[in-house]
């Protein structure tokens, strides 16, 4: 039996004068297969962790050095797979460099290879300049030939870049446009152009780029259902609801449950949530059949409305269809529908009956228990906690801290964000400590804090203090404050002044109350008028 060429990758792991591997067993690889493939889909399923998935790929890859695979493509194609999910982008790289003998002339790379190390790329979150500088060293150094699926699982990690630059995103996805054109994909005749078109709309709506979005979709020679979804997404993200509304009820040749949440999600995260709910009845008249999603969107309307009935009824549905409907982001919608809506007990008593929660269920029922004055529970149950606390729970816990009165807890939880649990506070927290110190009446620590700040107060720490100078009688402060503020929100400057006035007028101070009068009118400007609205089934609610 011929011998493996010997192992050069690696080399450095083993000892001097140790023997070529002669693999002897086929049954050994297929082991190695079968165990990378089941770590792989554990990794994706959520059901191991990371580092565990990292550990389990350092012992596969060991074992293709020792075994003398570190050339087997259909093995290194699993542990890249395995790589991809646990986001581990430098052992990618690793596994792919080595699909190639480093003896023998390069061939082409293998495109499932390459795509496995973008898909990697992408689960590791790489930012876009490093995502086109892989796939720029796969094409100019390694001679790879991008296929429609190198292209669309490009464009997808580039739509979903989290924080990135839009105009940093607008120029990687016209570069991965121009070599798309270049390399024939977008004229595949496999269809798989329309995969690619598809994702350029998504990528261009990413980066706020509507125009080229439309005329990318315009261009599409037969535009599938998945196409038209995405252009009705586009507008919807872009923020053009009108637009929309209009594509999906004029232009669009049918339109499924995708389509029909879609609208129904822009409508309910856009203040717009009874035209929500009307879509959704309408969706229901059309008879296209809801999901999870959708009854997602409806419970964010039913929040936002302060509708407790139709929310019950779509608990109530939601029961009726199975538990096979139930997912974490279902029982997290309807949480926080029961908080918003008032119904405090129901979220908790859901909340407790939930066989699997998430760091947002957490969070969502510790805030709303501090929401509804129930501030003690609302730190037992951060006690009993048993996911990891993000920055949004700790936010949840110091303002149940404030509610409580807990001062020195949360001043020993806000101290504590960064040593114990790896979240450096921002100027919300920084907010939530002076409001706290503002409402309980340590106006000079809170002051103090606002002046240690490593950045720049906001208007939500000095109205914070303004605040707590009104409950104090602090004249001198509040109009020190008011000044401050009057820069920050020049726009909103009548109204500070107005609160200035009024705190001189309530201790007699009337030249000063008058002097203060003055400006206002000098600025030609009146407070912002409030407003309101009322929910026949349900209370009043009136927004500043």
């Amino acid at each position: 039996m011929p011998r493996d060429p010997p192992l050069r990758a690696g080399a450095a792991l083993l000892p001097p004068n140790f023997p070529p591997h002669i693999p002897l067993s086929g049954a050994l690889q297929q082991r190695l297969y079968l165990i990378a493939q089941h770590l792989s889909r554990r990794a994706c399923a959520g059901s191991l962790s990371p580092s565990a998935a990292r550990r389990g790929l350092d012992q596969l890859h060991a074992q293709l050095l020792l075994n003398g695979f570190a050339h087997k493509r259909f093995l290194l194609a699993k542990l890249l797979s395995l790589a991809a999910a646990a986001a581990d982008l430098p052992r990618a790289e690793s596994l792919f460099l080595s699909s190639s003998p480093p003896h023998c002339p390069a061939p082409a790379p293998s495109p499932t290879l390459a795509n496995l190390l973008l898909r990697a790329a992408t689960a590791s979150g790489a930012a876009p300049p490093a995502l086109l500088a892989i796939f720029s060293r796969l094409v100019g150094r390694h001679g790879l030939r991008p296929n429609a699926f190198s292209f669309s699982t490009l464009l997808a990690a580039l739509a979903s870049s989290a924080g990135a630059a839009g105009a940093l995103l607008a120029h990687a996805a016209r570069a991965i446009h121009a070599r798309a054109l270049a390399c024939g994909a977008l004229v595949a005749p496999s269809g798989g152009s329309g995969h690619v078109m598809t994702s350029l709309v998504g990528v261009y709506a990413a980066c706020r780029q509507l125009g080229d979005a439309r005329k990318v979709f315009d261009e599409m020679p037969g535009k599938s259902v998945a196409a038209w979804n995405c252009m009705l997404a586009a507008y919807v993200r872009c923020g053009e609801l009108d637009v929309a509304l209009r594509f999906f009820s004029h232009e669009m040749p049918g339109r499924d449950a995708v389509a029909w949440t879609t609208v129904i999600s822009g409508c309910a995260n856009s203040g717009r949530a009874a035209e929500a709910v009307e879509l959704f009845m309408r969706m229901r008249k059309a008879r296209v059949k809801d999901d999870a999603v959708t009854m997602v969107a409806l419970l964010t309307a039913c929040a936002e409305l302060g509708d407790l009935e139709l929310g019950r009824w779509v608990h109530a549905r939601v029961d009726g269809d199975g538990r096979q409907r139930r997912m974490v982001l279902l029982d997290n919608a309807l949480i926080h529908m029961y908080v918003k809506c008032g119904a405090v007990e129901d979220a908790l008593r859901l909340f407790l009956m939930m066989p699997k929660r998430s760091t947002i269920s957490w969070t969502t029922m510790i805030s709303g228990l501090a929401m509804h004055g129930r501030a003690q529970e609302a730190l037992d149950l951060f006690h009993r906690m048993q996911e990891r606390p993000d920055g949004a729970t700790l936010l949840a816990v110091l303002r149940a801290c404030s509610h409580a009165g807990r001062i020195d807890d949360g001043r020993r939880y806000f101290e504590s964000m960064e040593r114990v649990y790896g979240i450096t506070p921002e100027i919300q927290y920084y907010g939530c400590m002076v409001d706290m110190l503002c409402r309980w009446r340590r106006l000079h620590e809170a002051l103090e804090l606002v002046e240690k700040m490593p950045f720049q107060p906001n208007e939500g720490a000095w109205g914070a203090i303004l605040s707590g100078c009104r409950r104090e009688g602090n004249l001198e402060l509040a109009a020190k404050v008011t000044d401050r503020l009057v820069e920050l929100q020049p726009e909103r400057a009548a109204g500070h002044l107005v609160l200035l006035s009024n705190m001189y007028a309530g201790v007699g101070q009337w030249e000063q109350a008058l002097m203060v009068r003055e400006r206002v009118a000098a600025l030609n400007a009146e407070k912002p008028a409030g407003r309101s609205w009322v929910n026949q089934n349900e209370s009043c609610v009136v927004v500043a």
